[in-house]
């Protein structure tokens, strides 16, 4: 009976001590695939521009502030080519205070600025070109020089 018992435990510690190098060996073969694995397929994914709205619909955002004590008459004219568009986008700015144009496409424009007396006058009080480009968010302040 002794060797029976005998037997049984040899048996018993062999089966263990089997399943325990099968296991090993399977963990020893993960991780050779691991290390031997090719460093493009552990790559991350490309990483995609983002481009903000303003860049891609190219406009921009066009502000003045008007610091002389009379009303303001702003005119922009769109350059196209050697000609000017013929939607001219105009603002009155009243003394000490600012508007702003939102959305404005970019491109090259003549800028006029007008004041305004109490007689209803207007007086060319300064004119130029200007280039706005997108995603700038231009800010010009009128003064009396």
């Amino acid at each position: 009976m002794s060797a029976i018992v005998f037997i049984s435990l040899t048996a018993t510690s062999q089966s263990n001590t089997t399943a325990n190098i099968i296991e090993g060996g399977k963990t020893l073969v993960e991780l050779v695939r691991v290390f031997k694995m090719p460093r493009y397929a552990m790559v991350q994914q490309p990483v995609v521009e983002k481009k903000d709205s303003c860049a891609i619909k190219s406009i921009t955002d066009f502000t003045i502030k008007n610091s002389t004590a009379n009303p303001l008459l702003v005119s922009l004219y769109r350059r196209n080519g050697n000609l000017y568009e013929p939607g001219v986008l105009s603002l009155k700015i009243l003394p000490k205070n600012q508007e702003t144009i939102y959305e404005i496409k970019a491109g090259i424009y003549k800028m006029k600025f007008e004041t305004e007396d109490e007689e209803d006058e207007k007086k060319l009080f300064r004119e130029g070109e200007i280039r706005i480009t997108s995603c700038e968010n231009i800010f010009r302040e009128i003064k009396n020089d």
